[in-house]
C-alpha cells in the first residue's frame, strides 16, 4: 500500500484520497508542506537549501527547499511539516516555531510526472545553532545571500555562491542544479523572507 494523499478540485474542495503514485500520473491537486529556513545577517539574508540524496526518485542530487514534503491523509499540515523536518534534518520544532506565509498553487509537467501542488509555505528562523543531521534523504544544507539567489533567477545568472553547513567548504552551484520552480514561487519565498526583516 503506498502513501495516500488528499486529493483537490480546481477550486480547492476535498475530492477524497488517492496512492501517492497515482496523484502524480493523474494531476490531482494535492498538498504539500514548504517550510524555508532564513536568517537576517546585520546587512544580508541568507536562506538555506538541502541537497537531494542520488537515491531520491524525483530530482536527485539537486537542491531544494531546506525542508519540505507531502501531507498524509491522516495528517494536519503541521503534523506532517513537523514530521518532515525531523526526518530531513533531524530538527524537533514545535508548531510556534514556524510562521505560515500562504499557499502557492504550483505545477509541474514532466514525462511521466503531473505534479500538482497546494504548497503551504512556512518560513523558520534558523541561527545555525541547532545542529542539522544529514541522512538517506538529505547529502547537505547550503547557506545563500538571499540577494544574490534573486538576481541569478531574475537575470538567468549561471551560478550562485553557497557555503555548505556540513562541511563549511564554499562552492558555485549552477543554475540547473536546483530543483525547477515557477520564477513567481520563488518571488513569493523573498517577498514572505523579507518581510520578517
Amino acid at each position: 500500500m503506498g502513501e495516500k494523499l488528499k486529493i483537490f478540485s480546481d477550486w480547492m474542495t476535498p475530492a477524497g484520497e488517492k496512492d501517492r503514485d497515482e496523484v502524480h500520473r493523474d494531476g490531482d491537486w494535492h498538498e504539500s508542506f514548504h517550510c524555508w529556513f532564513y536568517r537576517h545577517d546585520a546587512d544580508k539574508t541568507f536562506i538555506y537549501f538541502q541537497k537531494r540524496s542520488e537515491s531520491k526518485k524525483d530530482f536527485p542530487c539537486l537542491y531544494d527547499i531546506t525542508a519540505a514534503g507531502h501531507i498524509e491523509y491522516t495528517e494536519s499540515r503541521i503534523q506532517g511539516g513537523l514530521r518532515e523536518i525531523k526526518e530531513e534534518l533531524g530538527l524537533n520544532l514545535m508548531e510556534e516555531d514556524i510562521a505560515y506565509h500562504g499557499f502557492y498553487k504550483e505545477e509541474l509537467k514532466l514525462k511521466a510526472l503531473n505534479d500538482r501542488e497546494i504548497c503551504h509555505i512556512y518560513l523558520y528562523a534558523y541561527d545555525e545553532a541547532s545542529l542539522l543531521t544529514m541522512n538517506e534523504e538529505v547529502t547537505d544544507v547550503v547557506r545563500i545571500n538571499l540577494e544574490e539567489f534573486l538576481s541569478m533567477i531574475s537575470k538567468n545568472g549561471r551560478s550562485v555562491m553557497a557555503e555548505s553547513l556540513f562541511s563549511d567548504n564554499s562552492l558555485f552551484i549552477d543554475a540547473e542544479e536546483f530543483c525547477p520552480h515557477d520564477f513567481n514561487y520563488y518571488q513569493h519565498i523573498v517577498q514572505a523572507v523579507m518581510s520578517t526583516r
